[in-house]
């Protein structure tokens, strides 16, 4: 890889046709690409890097990506999912539970948003939550880190013991 390729050319050169994920980007402002060949991707729900991030503002959640992950990050709004990016040989040394968490197998498909999406619009549902302006990847050790935390907080939350507000002993009265 050139040290002066851009992201976009980068991402778009992952594709079997290059020409097609530009004329993508150019009509639709996303572009379907397979992982596998120049980075992978793991989904993360939306309710995992809340909790792991302990904020629901997407500027809050794009400065802690950036800072805890540094690499792209892929937001899809609609669907309710993170997308880091990492270097396809990675595999992820974790165990979870958590519902929808998922390494993307290879050829695995994904919606990249133009590299000028990066803000979360009714017209633009999947933006870059951390762009990158030259190819790089997340680190899958920080990736594997935020599962966990994320992880542990929402079974904390959902853990807690119930307590009733607004009962009292009727026999104590």
């Amino acid at each position: 890889m050139n040290s002066r390729t851009s992201m976009a050319e980068w991402l778009a050169a992952s594709h079997p046709d290059p020409r097609r994920v530009w004329a993508e980007w150019t009509e639709h402002g996303i572009a379907v690409i397979p992982v596998g060949q120049t980075f992978g991707a793991v989904r993360i729900p939306d309710a995992v890097v809340h909790a792991a991030v302990e904020s629901t503002h997407p500027d809050d959640i794009a400065f802690a990506l950036s800072e805890r992950l540094d690499g792209p990050v892929i937001h899809d709004g609609r669907g309710r999912n993170f997308y880091p990016l990492l270097r396809p040989e990675d595999r992820l040394d974790w165990h979870t539970t958590a519902p929808g968490v998922e390494q993307l197998t290879p050829h695995t498909h994904l919606g990249v948003p133009a590299m000028n999406r990066c803000e979360y619009t009714r017209e633009t549902p999947i933006y870059w939550s951390v762009p990158g302006t030259e190819p790089s990847h997340c680190h899958s050790a920080s990736v594997a880190l935020l599962i966990r935390v994320g992880t542990a907080r929402l079974a904390e939350v959902t853990d807690q013991p119930k307590t009733v507000v607004g009962r009292r002993d009727l026999g104590s009265a």
